[in-house]
């Protein structure tokens, strides 16, 4: 289970800003979503009102390239943050909003992996920084299945903005997800974790079942 940050459960989150930016949600896919997906999606949309949003669909079979096509998507649209969302989570209506109101560069959640072992994905820095926001872990890596990022971000990296890595030393693959984490924070940034929201989010698995 993932570490708590300091600060009770259920601590009242920053004030809203009182004029919401534009986000892009950026959904990197196939050529199909699962239903549950649809229906968080849904009810967050509904919830969201009048805030100014845009929903993008990046479709490759390649998770990094279709990460790419939905960010290009999102800048076509002049967003200033982009939501990543895989298609494969359950959220809450207001997981977004919980994400926003913090203000901050690069915020998510993180999840349960869906086969065994079920730890959580990501890593936690190893010591927490004094100046951590309430309620918030401060990451060396994270998942990309629910993330926002600031649109300005990307101007400190070169394309393509999410790649794989080979670290051929250890003889392994690096995702695309921990790639970008390094990579934004050698650029100086720093990423951001909400240990309770993390906590409501579902990451969607397939189960063999016999008699």
């Amino acid at each position: 289970m993932i570490a708590q940050a300091s600060g009770d459960v259920g601590d009242p989150a920053p004030s809203a800003p009182t004029k919401f930016p534009h986000v892009a949600i950026a959904i990197p896919c196939g050529t199909m979503v699962h239903a549950d997906f649809a229906v968080s999606l849904g009810s967050m949309m509904h919830s969201l009102g009048e805030m100014p949003m845009s929903i993008v669909v990046g479709k490759s079979s390649i998770v990094a390239d279709a990460r790419n096509l939905g960010l290009e998507y999102a800048q076509k649209h002049n967003a200033e943050y982009v939501l990543f969302i895989d298609s494969d989570m359950t959220f809450p209506k207001d997981a977004l909003l919980k994400l926003l109101v913090r203000q901050v560069d690069i915020i998510g959640a993180t999840y349960s992996r869906r086969t065994a072992p079920f730890h959580f994905l990501g890593e936690i820095l190893p010591e927490q920084p004094a100046d951590a926001p309430k309620g918030l872990l401060e990451m060396a890596r994270i998942p990309t299945g629910f993330l926002l990022i600031k649109s300005t971000v990307f101007e400190s990296l070169k394309r393509p903005y999410f790649r794989f890595r080979v670290d051929e030393e250890a003889g392994v693959n690096i995702g695309e997800d921990f790639d970008f984490s390094d990579r934004v924070r050698a650029a100086g940034y720093r990423i951001w974790c909400d240990p309770y929201l993390s906590k409501e989010l579902g990451h969607i698995g397939e189960q063999s079942f016999k008699l």
